[in-house]
């Protein structure tokens, strides 16, 4: 199965085998800043991603995300939104709803972002490249990789007494 990966410690120096390997990360190819990957695709704009870049949030939001990001749960996950969706912050703040409310979450043209597949810079592929891969695995197209919202889906019946309780004309008793 293609995963991306990139190693935690991302200094160069020479212990680079030994190095843990964590999903969902990568850099952005001009200035190489590393950032998040919260979503891979967007849905109907497959060549896009949404990042984060971790280094802007305050040390304790930044490493209870870096803890959930890091986690057997947020490593297993397929999109690491549809996790941080459902974890909090130590102050019990939505993980992925705080991030999109404070503006951290930023939309990235696929080919902007590089990840890297194992040790040293023989595994670097774009996210374009990557995403492509994983479609081609699962035997689907890119555009169907991303993942639909994760917040609950309004019922037709809800909408329908919306509609309903709008169009009525309210009458003021004298």
């Amino acid at each position: 199965m293609v995963q991306q990966m990139m190693p935690m410690d991302v200094q160069d120096n020479p212990g680079i085998a030994d190095r843990k390997q964590i999903k969902h990360i990568g850099k952005l190819k001009d200035d190489g800043a590393n950032v998040a990957i919260i979503f891979r695709t967007v849905p109907e704009e497959h060549d896009s991603c949404l990042v984060i870049g971790p280094k802007f949030l305050d040390d304790t939001n930044h490493n209870a995300f870096m803890k959930a990001l890091e986690s057997s749960e947020g490593q297993n996950s397929f999109e690491l939104g549809t996790y941080l969706n459902r974890v909090q912050f130590p102050d019990g703040t939505n993980i992925l709803a705080y991030l999109h409310q404070q503006n951290h979450i930023k939309k990235m043209p696929t080919k902007n972002i590089i990840v890297t597949m194992g040790a040293g810079t023989d595994g670097r592929i774009s996210l374009d490249e990557l995403n492509k891969l994983i479609a081609k695995e699962r035997g689907v197209k890119v555009s169907e990789l991303s993942v639909g919202d994760p917040t609950p889906i309004k019922t037709a019946t809800a909408e329908k007494a919306k509609q309903t309780d709008a169009g009525k004309k309210k009458t003021v008793k004298k």
